[in-house]
């Protein structure tokens, strides 16, 4: 078959638009090519006494004459300054010359013709204009743009290095600005200081472009280091959303916190297995809350964060902590996210501390609260010095500062150490404020303390709750242990739940208050009341009240977690023998339209249930880690959508729990920069810091911050490359 080839003729394109109706770009275009010089192969035949001659083209005509130029199509030959610029019409500008008999005498007669001429050097001009003019612009826009893009990776450099402070800053949860950062300033603060001592370490390439620039861009002010943060903090919340969206389920932990300015914020925790089989709790930011706790509100606000994340199919637990959800009316909450996320468990999570919890959701009573606040505020004073320390040391025993030294982490430890050494501590706090070598401060905090400890409500208060924390506690180490065992569970949160419900009478309360008085005096009665125990019985009932309330709500769907089972991989050589049949079945009830094929699950558990090689792990992460690095997930595609959706229910815990919890690291950064006003942005760069080592190694990490930096707004200095 043959191939037709398109040629294209500019004498045809000339005939029928002529050269001064085309566009400027057009006519430049045409004179940088230059003149078709076409082989004429299609030649005029000329007959003489019934003979046919044929002449053959000579293709060097174009050389001998640069004005001469042919047509593919036509097939004749054209004057191309004429054809260009001729306003007389003649046969070379319109039909084309075709006679090569007298083509010799026909080529003297037109080139030197007055009209041929002047058409002649007119295309002279015009070429001669066009490529000067065309060269200088050539080079000068290669040059500015070699110049332009030399600048802009001196810029793009410079500003990595910015970077590298701000992450660095907001890693180790430093503060930026100094109260003074005038010039003459001993202290210009932390990013300051900092930038002043890289800088002088830079390459001297750095340097010198720094010197360059530093009149329009420093790098230092607070608009620029505040456009950074919110630069890499969007940057990585878009790198956590590409991996929700890219795992097959999630779960969601809501915890509150209160910020310097007293508002009350909630921070956001993702839970999921990403598409590498890592599990990973991901912060997804604080959320000002304070004007709106009710469960709509809060409702609104999950739903705000989790509706581009396929939110009805992928959410497969919820978990929430704080007075903001308890005040939000937990119930109704997860009762609406159900509504739209049916598969969302309502669990507890196991790297909240149950007291912790349970204090949250008294701390509704303002007298609770107060309590706490004061109980917390015993911990800091002997965390904060350790001069207070030793008159614990001395007066009271050795064992004591080793809870100081921990930093009174656990409510329970230290009401247990306040209640079991009560007139030491007395003794502490009175000691403190009388020696001659305290502080001022040291003098008032043990002032305020002992007045604490004096004080009925107070010692009744940490009475009932340390009381109520013995069982707490023992439950709370048996569900850190026993995860996957859901039955014994199950037994425990009842019998716990069982015993401080058998505390609720008049016998329990009047132990605890006669306790109470015994560690400082009866309270006084007011003027309406004959009998001052009637508002502390109601105090106690209430507390217990709210107890049951919290261990019922959040342990409802405690039952449904049976499935959990499947995954206890203690428990896999008894499994080979006997399946857990009950376990499946509450997986097939849970979680119906997740897992279709439940014959084809129970296959794949069977085979490895029998395998020897998987009966001596120590977690189902490690199972689920193997299944990766085996490139097992085709084979056992059933078996690991379990494994990982087990992971991502946080009621399952992993080895290393304290370092993985994302929740630990919010509680570490808000408790370090409490000095500080904590945007949400900042704190993201202190809580993934694992998450923005992992990016850094990527070739795209600067240049994808430096990218969004530079598309918000104009900026003084240019960030762009030209093309």
């Amino acid at each position: 078959m043959k191939v037709r080839i398109v040629v294209t003729d500019m004498v045809v394109m000339l005939l029928e638009t002529p050269f001064r109706r085309w566009h400027s770009d057009n006519k430049n275009n045409l004179l940088k090519v230059g003149k078709p010089i076409q082989i004429l192969s299609a030649l005029a035949p000329h007959k003489k006494l019934s003979k046919v001659f044929c002449r053959s083209f000579n293709p060097n005509l174009y050389q001998q004459h640069s004005w001469l130029c042919g047509s593919h199509y036509i097939q004749k030959l054209f004057c191309w300054p004429c054809l260009l610029l001729g306003k007389m019409k003649s046969v070379w500008n319109t039909v084309g010359y075709y006679d090569l008999k007298n083509l010799s005498r026909g080529i003297q007669i037109h080139q030197t013709s007055k009209e041929h001429i002047h058409n002649h050097l007119g295309l002279k001009n015009l070429e001669k204009n066009y490529f000067s003019i065309l060269d200088v612009v050539n080079e000068h826009g290669n040059l500015f743009k070699k110049n332009y893009n030399e600048n802009v990776r001196l810029n793009r450099l410079f500003m990595e290095h910015l970077i590298d402070l701000v992450l660095f800053l907001g890693k180790q949860e430093l503060a930026f600005r100094g109260h003074d950062e005038n010039s003459d300033s001993l202290n210009k603060g932390n990013f300051r200081e900092l930038f002043n001592m890289h800088i002088i370490r830079c390459s001297q390439e750095i340097q010198n472009h720094y010197n360059s620039i530093k009149n329009i861009f420093s790098g230092m002010s607070k608009s620029i280091q505040n456009d950074l943060i919110s630069c890499i903090s969007e940057f990585l919340i878009n790198q956590i959303k590409n991996e929700i969206k890219q795992c097959k389920f999630y779960s969601i932990q809501i915890d509150d916190t209160t910020d310097i300015s007293q508002k009350t914020q909630c921070s956001i925790i993702i839970r999921y297995v990403t598409d590498k089989s890592e599990l990973v709790e991901r912060f997804l930011g604080f959320h000002n809350v304070s004007e709106d706790r009710t469960a709509q509100g809060l409702f609104n606000l999950v739903n705000s964060v989790l509706h581009e994340f396929d939110i009805e199919n992928k959410l497969v637990g919820q978990c929430y902590d704080g007075a903001c959800v308890m005040s939000g009316h937990l119930t109704g909450l997860q009762a609406r996210v159900k509504e739209v996320a049916p598969n969302a468990l309502f669990t507890h999570c196991l790297a909240h501390r149950l007291n912790l919890v349970l204090q949250h959701g008294c701390s509704i009573n303002a007298k609770c609260r107060i309590f706490f606040a004061n109980l917390t505020g015993i911990a800091a004073y002997f965390h904060n010095s350790t001069s207070r320390t030793n008159f614990v040391d001395t007066i009271v025993g050795k064992r004591i500062p080793q809870f100081v030294q921990t930093r009174w982490s656990s409510r329970s430890k230290i009401l247990h150490t306040i209640v079991n050494e009560w007139s030491g501590f007395i003794n502490v706090f009175d000691c403190i404020s009388k020696d001659p070598k305290s502080s001022s401060e040291s003098i008032c905090g043990a002032i305020g303390h002992f007045k604490n400890l004096k004080t009925f409500e107070f010692a009744f208060l940490a009475l009932v709750f340390n009381d109520i924390f013995i069982y707490t506690d023992n439950l709370f180490n048996i569900l850190q242990n026993k995860s996957f065992d859901v039955e014994f569970c199950l037994r425990k949160i009842n019998i716990t739940y069982d015993l401080i419900n058998k505390k609720r009478n008049e016998p329990e309360f009047l132990k605890l208050f006669n306790q109470a008085v015994t560690l400082t005096k009866p309270p006084k009665a007011t003027r309406n009341e004959s009998n001052n125990q009637s508002n502390f019985k109601i105090l106690f009932y209430e507390i217990i009240d709210n107890i049951l309330m919290q261990l019922n709500t959040r342990f409802q769907d405690t039952n449904k977690l049976l499935f959990l089972q499947l995954a206890d991989v203690t428990k896999f050589k008894e499994y080979s023998c006997t399946f857990p049949v009950n376990a499946l079945n509450n997986l097939k009830s849970t979680y119906p339209n997740i897992f279709y094929n439940i014959n084809i699950l129970k296959v794949e558990l069977e085979v490895l249930y029998s395998d020897v090689k998987y009966q001596n792990l120590l977690h189902i992460y490690d199972m689920v880690k193997i299944i990766e690095q085996d490139a097992l997930k085709d084979i056992l595609p059933e078996a690991y959508k379990l494994f990982i959706l087990i992971l991502t229910i946080p009621s399952t815990s992993v080895s290393n729990e304290r370092s993985f919890s994302c929740l630990k690291r919010i509680k570490t950064c808000s408790r370090n920069s409490i000095s500080q006003v904590r945007l949400s942005s900042l704190s993201i760069l202190s809580i993934e810091k694992s998450l923005i080592n992992q990016l850094k190694k990527t070739e795209s990490f600067y240049d994808d911050i430096i990218n969004m930096y530079s598309s918000q707004k104009d900026r003084s200095i240019n960030l762009t490359y030209k093309t």
